[in-house]
């Protein structure tokens, strides 16, 4: 169902409802109110009579004169016994039913239908010449008012119908005005799946804010996905050639083989360690981007704990040291430094900054660990080349290197720190790094630090 039609239809649906209820509350108000004012009227008139006819027992008075001094213009009067028998009935109209309330010694009134005429009727209590409680019933009829009540009902069927009616057609006017911005903006957006490039949308400053805000948000999207497909074709033009670089020499080295593999030594071992050489590296740059790939959709088995900062990284300082033939220094406040992460991707990515300082220095590693009353900190330092000042602000692009010649002569694919951003940004992790050629790299990872619990240090 379109938008238009809901609203519509909604509107049209809820207007209903008010108008009916509204109607019905009019409709029984003044139903009641006209009846009660009758009954009213009507319960004044009566106890006129019974004062008249206590006046006329006591002066030996003719009592049916004094009812018919005081017969109503359309209704009847009866007079009842303590038996419930009839001791006077006077009328204005013979064709009136015979019927009547029960004996009753108290004073009320009501409404009343008999032979499908309605009358309001009012019953009191008289105490007669030999002491009996006599009970005086009045009743006027009232068709007429039910005559207006069934005109007062058509007219506001009527008239529900016709507001309805107008509504609904008031509604497809506005809801056509609201929406027609929306269908156009919405053809605006339908004419960008027509071309190739990625089209913006022209924001009219006419416009509600709610429009301005969608065309806004369908501009910011375009260009995320302007800026991720530029981002994928980059990264498949690199992967791409990242690749061909050792395919080629691979082949290179394949066609020497082939010439002077058999006659010549030198050529075959040089050949021989070349293939190994660029094969190694195809298989580093393909373990790279698996590890790019799963680095990015690794939200998906996010699972974030407290962890304890320094016996993490001591058990990596631990696992990593016999792998690079020297020592990893460690210097940290106390034993006990929480931080909340996850512990799978956050062992990656200490892994790779300490991976970088092994590739890039040949002295010890640093690795300082220290807290403020808000965040902990982590630097991982080397002494080693160093990154230029211009190029710090590129490190993190994917296949971006510093220094090729020597990226390739370490093993470096330019995907570390690419990785490295995804997990940061993963686990809300803040990054920096400063650095000076021929002095050194420093890597800060900055944690939110996390509350900790009762431990020796407390």
């Amino acid at each position: 169902m379109k938008l238009g039609t809901k609203i519509q239809l909604y509107i049209t649906v809820m207007s209903a409802i008010v108008v009916i209820l509204i109607n019905t509350f009019v409709y029984f108000s003044y139903k009641n109110f006209s009846l009660d004012a009758e009954m009213s009227q009507l319960e004044g008139r009566g106890v006129n009579i019974m004062q008249e006819l206590q006046n006329a027992i006591g002066s030996d008075a003719n009592t049916r004169a004094v009812l018919q001094s005081h017969l109503l213009s359309d209704g009847f009067i009866v007079l009842l016994n303590e038996t419930g028998g009839q001791e006077l009935r006077i009328t204005t109209s013979a064709s009136y039913p015979e019927d009547f309330e029960d004996y009753n010694t108290g004073q009320y009134r009501d409404v009343v239908t008999y032979n499908d005429i309605h009358f309001v009727m009012v019953s009191l209590p008289i105490i007669w010449e030999n002491g009996e409680v006599y009970n005086l019933q009045i009743y006027e009829n009232i068709e007429f008012l039910y005559d207006t009540f069934n005109i007062l009902q058509w007219i506001l069927i009527i008239s529900t119908l016709i507001i309805l009616v107008v509504i609904y057609f008031l509604n497809r006017i506005i809801t056509n005005v609201i929406l027609k911005p929306v269908n156009k903006l919405i053809g605006k957006m339908k004419e960008t799946e027509n071309t190739s490039g990625y089209t913006m949308l022209e924001v009219n400053k006419n416009d509600t804010k709610e429009l301005k805000d969608l065309s806004e948000s369908f501009n910011e999207m375009m260009l995320d996905l302007k800026e991720n497909d530029e981002q994928q074709q980059a990264f498949i033009m690199n992967a791409s050639h990242e690749l061909k670089t050792p395919i080629t020499v691979i082949d290179s080295y394949s066609q020497m083989l082939k010439r002077f593999g058999k006659t010549r030594e030198d050529i075959l071992d040089e050949s021989i360690f070349a293939i190994s050489d660029e094969a190694k590296r195809m298989k580093y740059l393909t373990e790279q981007l698996l590890s790019f790939s799963k680095a990015a959709q690794a939200r998906e088995n996010f699972h974030p704990e407290k962890l304890n900062l320094v016996q993490m990284i001591s058990g990596i300082k631990n696992r990593l040291e016999p792998v690079y033939g020297r020592n990893i220094d460690m210097h940290y406040d106390m034993d006990y430094m929480f931080v909340t992460a996850d512990a799978d991707s956050l062992d990656q990515l200490l892994k790779i900054f300490l991976d970088n300082a092994y590739k890039y220095s040949s002295d010890d590693i640093k690795i300082d660990i220290t807290q403020d009353n808000e965040y902990t900190y982590v630097d991982i330092i080397d002494s080693g080349i160093g990154i230029p000042k211009e190029d710090i602000d590129k490190i993190f692009n994917r296949f971006y290197r510093v220094d090729k010649a020597r990226a390739r002569k370490t093993g470096g694919s330019g995907l570390g720190l690419s990785i490295a951003e995804e997990l940061t940004k993963m686990n809300e992790i803040k990054v920096s790094v400063e650095s000076a050629i021929d002095e050194g790299t420093t890597f800060t990872l900055k944690f939110d630090r996390a509350k900790e619990e009762e431990d020796e240090n407390q």
